[in-house]
């Protein structure tokens, strides 16, 4: 049967099958490989159409996982009981993630999915990774064997009295100087207080590279705290305002009370009384302020401000100007809820996110891979390795790992 002719029948039978829009929208994955395999024909010049298809064909299926996928979309046996198989699926989480793949000379897309999403709907997208894939020899790096796992929940919690406690994954009950109670159990760092603490103690929160933490603080404010990040916080807040200091990345919610909710940082403030924003403050970088609901205010050292409304951001630039702007705000606070979001990021904007979640060092031995820009989300609890082996499927980069240390070369 003609390679070409038995796509479209393929993709004509599901269209007849599933015409309404939610099938639709379950059908993306599987037309997204139809159209690859037959947009890749049209580079042959001077072949006839059906030569030309058959030649590119020929060359794509070379690839063991891409043929498996064609020879699945040829069988309507196979297709059918995939789409009673979805009758039962949840698509909207998993269709929200897909990124429809575009060959650009400028920005590379990618879409990375948990292992289950992966298994149903990403092979059929060019970009799928198994864990089980036999890849030629000649493309396995040496050391593709050392796994290099995500971050993990990890911090070191200074008390006002001195003491240094590890958190990590055993739960625990502290009570501290002036009677409050500090607890960690299921993830959770909270504070509570069963009398008035006679005067204001303050604890530190240290956040590793390769770490993260979630801690409750003691007006009922919740904050995640991601890799390399430091909170200074009291115990339990007094006064007028209710003052943290802060540098790193987190995400705040903040509940709402009459007194002021302050996060002071190096480059200045962000004053609120109940909302959720998103705060990026790494020392000797720009600062970014997103805010997901209510409003705030931001204030640089140099007493420039902006108001932010639900969907803005604060970028406080190193050279000190301060710009607003509207921002999708799952790109800068997604990784919270499990995903970075990547937008026309270059590589080395990626890779310096990446060093800090998996403690890794990161080098390149040709500087031009830096500007490589890509488009995607990635899976925050993967394993580095996953993306890194999407890298190379891209044609693009190869890499090696030697313990900690990934090296990028073409």
């Amino acid at each position: 049967m003609n390679n070409i002719g038995s796509a479209e029948k393929i993709t004509a039978m599901a269209k007849a099958l599933y015409r309404e829009e939610k099938a639709k929208k379950r059908l993306d994955g599987w037309f997204l490989a139809r159209e690859i395999v037959c947009d890749h024909a049209e580079e042959y010049v001077g072949l006839s159409r059906e030569m030309r298809a058959a030649k590119e064909l020929e060359e794509i299926l070379r690839d063991d996982s891409l043929r498996g996928v064609y020879e699945q979309l040829s069988d309507e046996e196979f297709i059918e009981d995939k789409f009673r198989e979805f009758e039962g699926y949840d698509y909207k989480p998993a269709f929200g993630k897909l990124k429809q793949y575009r060959r650009r000379s400028s920005v590379r897309r990618w879409t990375m999915w948990s292992a289950s999403a992966v298994a149903v709907l990403a092979l059929c997208c060019f970009l799928f990774l198994s864990g089980e894939e036999k890849m030629e020899g000649k493309n396995v790096p040496i050391a593709a064997e050392h796994v290099i796992p995500a971050g993990s929940k990890s911090a070191v919690l200074k008390l006002a009295d001195g003491r240094v406690v590890k958190i990590g994954q055993e739960s625990m009950s502290i009570r501290e100087t002036g009677g409050s109670v500090v607890t960690y159990e299921g993830g959770l760092l909270s504070y509570s207080s069963d009398s008035i603490v006679p005067k204001e103690l303050f604890n530190e929160l240290e956040v590793p590279v390769g770490g993260e933490c979630f801690v409750r603080l003691d007006d009922g404010t919740e904050v995640w705290l991601n890799a390399g990040s430091k909170l200074k916080y009291p115990v339990a807040f007094s006064g007028e305002e209710r003052r943290v200091i802060f540098s790193g990345e987190a995400f705040f919610e903040v509940k709402k009370d009459s007194h002021p909710f302050i996060v002071s940082m190096e480059t200045g403030e962000v004053t609120v009384l109940g909302t959720s924003f998103g705060v990026s403050a790494y020392p000797g970088e720009t600062d970014y302020t997103t805010l997901v609901s209510g409003k705030v205010c931001f204030q640089s050292k140099g007493n420039k401000k902006v108001i932010l409304s639900p969907g803005e951001q604060a970028v406080l630039h190193p050279s000190g100007k301060l710009e607003k702007r509207e921002v999708d705000v799952e790109e800068y606070v997604g990784w919270k809820d499990g995903v970075f979001v990547f937008k026309e990021k270059t590589l080395s904007e990626i890779m310096k996110i990446l060093e800090r979640w998996y403690g890794v060092n990161v080098i390149f031995q040709d500087e031009s891979l830096k500007e490589l820009e890509y488009t995607g989300n990635l899976e925050r609890y993967d394993s580095i390795n996953t993306f890194l082996q999407l890298l190379e499927r891209l044609k693009e980069i190869r890499y090696e790992i030697k313990e900690n240390t990934i090296v990028l070369f073409r």
